[in-house]
């Protein structure tokens, strides 16, 4: 018996390791240029897939995989904004979207709402995943109000579909940089969205693929994502191992909004360096406790990489938020100091 003990050593183990299989997929231009920064960044174990009814926008997006939406009918020229096109043309095509994310564990669809592809074909690609028995995580962009009332009205219809659709969503609105930084350059203004929803995703990603001192696998993942509903992503890195400045850094970016009062599902994981003590978790974990249901199911995964010092990164997800409890705030409550400026400036990358 002993003999068969020491033969069952880390190499017989390799069989048994089974990656989840993660595929990245943007709908529509948005989600296309979002597609495009998550490629160049070569997450482990992730596959991206970009989906147009756009052949010009789709020529650009760099990806593993292109797929063209309507071919035949619209020859690669859009849906003019009309998301029953969008639908159609993804519908049509249900079989090679089917391919695409067939074997997969966890699918990202990532779309802008209230345009023709990301508002009709995201839906619909949602549930060609899900019926492949994938789990689904919808991050959806909704337009900025200066885009007329059709835009946002065509954007909350669809974003209702596509919250159906998905296991959860996580809603991300172009409105609160423009209610934050009205001045900010417009094509940056863009970037930095695209940068954020990049940032969230790979970040969360990275949760499941990269081993962790107390570990956090696909199996706490898909009990957080299948509470369902609506969700969130937080994230950030503090400079110190203090609980406030953890807290700050994870709540305070004002484009994420760090209002989850009453969310059912929480998934917490915390990298640092060697200073980071038991007690800073332990106040974190009770800082955060105040806005979740009182019974949460609360998973926390804990890494240690000397790389970081005295750096802490951390990122939340947290999901089955009531339909009151998920509202964006202009201000973040834990750092009256920390200006909107100082939050765009430092937690979200800038790139042009």
């Amino acid at each position: 018996m002993l003999n068969r003990l020491e033969e069952f050593d880390s190499q017989n183990l390799q069989q048994y390791i089974t990656p989840p299989r993660i595929r990245l997929i943007g709908v529509g231009g948005a989600g296309n240029n979002i597609l495009r920064r998550l490629h160049r960044r070569t997450i482990s174990g992730a596959e991206t897939i970009a989906l147009n009814t756009d052949a010009i926008q789709l020529n650009v997006c760099q990806a593993d995989r292109l797929l063209l939406l309507g071919r035949k009918e619209n020859k690669g020229r859009g849906t003019g904004g009309r998301p029953q096109l969008g639908r159609r043309y993804a519908e049509d095509e249900r079989e090679l979207i089917k391919a695409c994310v067939e074997g997969a564990d966890l699918v990202f669809v990532i779309a802008a709402m209230g345009g023709g592809t990301g508002t009709g074909a995201a839906p619909v690609v949602a549930k060609v995943a899900r019926e492949a028995d994938a789990l689904v995580v919808g991050v959806s962009i909704l337009p900025q109000k200066m885009e007329g009332k059709r835009k946002r009205r065509l954007a909350q219809d669809g974003l209702e579909e596509f919250r159906q659709a998905c296991n959860c969503l996580i809603e991300l609105d172009n409105q609160r940089f423009q209610e934050l930084k009205p001045d900010y350059p417009f094509k940056r203004a863009y970037d930095v969205m695209s940068d954020l929803v990049a940032d969230m995703v790979q970040t969360l990603t990275e949760t499941i693929t990269v081993p962790s001192t107390i570990n956090v696998d696909f199996a706490d993942l898909k009990r957080i994502i299948e509470a369902g509903g609506s969700a969130k992503v937080l994230f950030g890195e503090a400079s110190s191992p203090e609980p406030a400045d953890v807290l700050n850094h994870l709540l305070g970016n004002p484009l994420l909004g760090a209002n989850f009062e009453g969310a059912e599902a929480a998934l917490l994981h915390i990298t640092a360096g060697s200073d980071f003590a038991l007690s800073n978790c332990h106040e974190i974990l009770a800082a955060l406790r105040v806005d979740l249901a009182q019974d949460v199911n609360l998973i926390l995964g804990y890494r240690t990489d000397e790389t970081l010092e005295s750096r802490v990164r951390v990122v939340m997800l947290v999901s089955a938020i009531p339909a009151d409890g998920g509202k964006l705030e202009l201000e973040s409550p834990f750092d009256e100091h920390n200006s909107t400026g100082s939050v765009l400036g430092g937690a979200i990358p800038m790139v042009g």
